[in-house]
């Protein structure tokens, strides 16, 4: 299927892609029209420019960047970049459509349903689109898909306008007449409103005079303050709802002019926010925000995961507001359009594009058109021209390893490919599958792979698949391995090798009945500054006190790895990797784990685990620190003698027969990957096993356990 994409540069692709999988409470929407925002995407399109000059931009990106830099050298850093860079950014947020398909626990929707999606990273400007089932909502009547298209932009204009909480007979300003402006002008209109627009170009106050706003003010022409309280008889405004976008703070000022006295300003587009006080103050006005679509927008819970707020507490959430915004244009009570600027197909996309660039304020929506065919007829796999394979292996098929991709993420990138590319002479990566097709026909790209794929279904039925590396969400892991295993297929599961020690355990009797084997991704007991402080703890004779701290940094609030029931929180997702690393270290499993926490949160967490030969590990993971400052530090005490790994970038001995090193960070994701190679084909054995997996996993949970009930607690094994 074709979708469109922005690359880092601002510059617009046209792409081939495998159709989206539709997961879990998902619609599989055929698109009929999306919508481009003139204003939201030239934006976007104009955003591009040279890599330097966007970082200079963004002086956050170069400090994060210098210490990328320190602890993977400047080669990584730059790779990195680049990688970023080169990303394809779907593009689109409005769309309407036919649904081909339903995940699981969808109950509001069924294939055939005419249907309008929104959101941005689902409603994309593509032949297919997935889109949470709370981001769907039906087309009313026998309203067609070219108006339906409009529903996000709607529902943005109607919540501004909800903001404003006009009642009728007043007087409201408009300040922008793009698309959001007219469409709020006439909702201001059906509810009673007088309308003022103001804006700066005459093609537009024209539309929204033949809409039916009855006071237009060029703002360049005249003064927009003096027009409106003439207009108003001296009184001034009501209300202003601001859907200009502009980097100065003068519309926002300039609203508080306009305004009578505990006037309300609703700031819907993104202008900027420095407050001259005066007439805010003096008149005591009532500034509001207005979040996009509505109540739920931003919240994961309810976007992605079908949570819904009670109407009796939360009457116009986003869908609702998308339902209303359908009706009313069925209703005939606002004219969508009368807003098209120009329509084109799929394929003349970058004219589109052109059109909305060049054509200024005479554009105002342009749509683009899918093709009609057969529902749901599109194929889930891409496959690859030779000429775009970047390398291919000198070794036969039979002198390497077959090995799938699954998950094409940001680690899998920045992690995974390189180590990939590096061991191409052992490996060969035939397909790389993904949840979304452009990351997955990037990645299969940048490896040489045969195919790009969204079905991981179709490749456990490949044959000629010998393994796979799985580097999916945490929620994901347990069941595609035990299904990979099922298939007779090796595996390389990222951590964890689940979110429960239940988990664990069903993944361990799957790979024990299927004979294959089951790398987890502990890469830490990898690195070479482990391994060498594992070489010098092999002379100690008796229990050892590790001490492991974790700097983890905070993460943004909705989180997807916070999620108990998708990352597993940090504990789990993360932690794991620490209680792996100190149960390697004492040679001895762990059998019981007390914790304590700090306030409510289980991501901060000191856990002292207590190892069968008297060892004792103790783990502080917290994000209350500086992200800046060095991320971890593991400390062993044993024998009269420490060891200090510092960072995975050094290694000190005091009392104890090893040399120090001191280089780049090493945590062993290179040396885990080529392990799991060379035991898939017969030489050596599995550093780490599924085993290992489930002894983490159950730290981890008895961790969260104690530090909640505050009681020792035996770990699951």
């Amino acid at each position: 299927m074709k979708q469109l994409f922005f690359d880092g540069k601002g510059k617009l692709h046209i792409e081939d892609v495998p159709a989206p999988a539709c997961g879990d409470g998902e619609a599989l929407v055929q698109t009929a029209y999306s919508l481009i925002s003139a204003g939201t995407e030239s934006a976007a399109a104009a955003g591009g420019g040279s890599l330097a000059r966007r970082v200079a931009q963004q002086p956050q990106l170069i400090k994060s960047a210098a210490q990328f830099a320190i602890k993977q050298g400047v080669g990584a850093m730059i790779r990195a970049v680049r990688q970023v860079a080169g990303d394809w950014i779907p593009v689109g947020y409005s769309a309407a459509g036919t649904v081909a398909g339903v995940g699981a626990g969808v109950t509001r929707f069924a294939v055939g349903d005419r249907v309008a999606c929104a959101g941005a990273g689902h409603a994309n400007h593509a032949e297919f689109i997935a889109v949470p089932e709370n981001l769907v909502v039906r087309i009313p009547g026998a309203l067609p898909f070219r108006e339906a298209a409009f529903a996000t932009l709607g529902a943005i204009a109607l919540q501004g306008v909800r903001r404003a909480e006009p009642t009728l007979g007043e007087t409201v300003v408009v300040i922008g007449s793009g698309l959001i402006g007219l469409l709020t002008a006439q909702l201001l209109r059906a509810n009673g409103c007088r309308v003022i627009a103001v804006d700066l170009a005459d093609e537009r106050l024209t539309l929204a005079k033949l809409l039916g706003i009855e006071h237009v003010i060029n703002a360049r022409a005249a003064d927009a303050v003096q027009a409106v309280a003439a207009i108003t008889n001296g009184l001034g405004a009501d209300a202003v709802i601001l859907c200009a976008a502009a980097k100065s703070s003068g519309p926002i000022n300039q609203a508080f002019k306009m305004c009578r006295e505990r006037g309300r300003v609703v700031i819907v587009g993104a202008v900027g926010m420095e407050l001259e006080r005066a007439d805010f103050y003096n008149k005591e006005i009532d500034l509001r925000i207005s979040r996009s679509y509505g109540p739920g927008r931003y919240d994961r819970r309810f976007e992605e995961k079908g949570y819904d707020y009670p109407p009796a507490y939360a009457r116009w959430t986003e869908t609702r507001n998308l339902e209303a915004f359908l009706d009313a244009v069925e209703a005939g009570r606002v004219n969508v359009a009368a807003l098209i600027s120009a329509e084109y197909a799929i394929e003349n996309a970058q004219a589109a594009y052109d059109d909305v660039l060049k054509g200024g304020a005479a554009k105002v929506g342009v749509l683009l058109k899918y093709p009609e065919r057969e529902l749901g007829s599109v194929s889930r796999v891409y496959q690859l021209q030779t000429s775009n394979i970047k390398h291919q292996t000198s070794n036969s098929k039979s002198q390497t390893l077959s090995l799938a991709l699954i998950g094409a993420g940001s680690f899998a990138k920045l992690m995974h490919v390189p180590n990939l590319k590096a061991m191409r002479e052992r490996v060969r990566v035939p397909v790389v599958i993904s949840a979304t097709g452009a990351s997955a026909r990037q990645v299969a790209e940048l490896l040489g792979a045969e195919q790009a794929s969204t079905d991981f279904e179709d490749v456990l039925r490949d044959a000629n698949v010998q393994a796979m590396l799985i580097s999916t969400r945490h929620n994901l892991h347990a069941a595609q391995t035990i299904a990979a295993a099922k298939a007779g297929k090796h595996i390389f599961v990222e951590k964890p090798l689940g979110l429960t020690s239940d988990e664990c355990r069903a993944v361990m009797d799957a790979v024990e009945a299927a004979g294959v084997l089951c790398a987890v991704g502990f890469n830490r007991r990898f690195s070479p500054y482990a391994v060498a402080a594992k070489n010098a703890l092999r002379s100690v004779a008796g229990p050892k006190q590790i001490v492991c701290r974790v700097n983890a940094g905070p993460l943004p609030k909705g989180h997807w790895l916070l999620d108990p029931t998708e990352g597993g929180g940090r504990l789990i997702g993360e932690g794991c990797h620490f209680f792996d690393l100190m149960a390697w270290l004492a040679e001895s499993d762990p059998e019981s784990v007390t914790a304590q926490r700090i306030g409510d949160s289980v991501d901060d967490v000191s856990a002292v685990a207590r190892f069968a030969d008297g060892s004792v590990g103790t783990l502080i993971y917290t994000g209350l620190g500086d992200p800046q400052y060095p991320k971890e530090r593991v400390e062993i005490f044993a024998g009269g003698g420490v060891v200090v790994i510092d960072d995975f970038r050094a290694v000190e001995f005091s009392g104890l027969t090893g040399k120090n090193a001191k280089g780049a960070q090493d945590k062993g994701h290179r040396a885990l990957l080529e392990n799991f190679v060379s035991a898939c084909m017969g030489n050596g054995s599995l550093g780490v096993t599924a085993r290992d997996g489930l002894i983490a996993t159950g730290c981890a949970e008895a961790a969260l356990e104690s530090a909640v009930q505050s009681k020792v607690v035996l770990v699951s094994r």
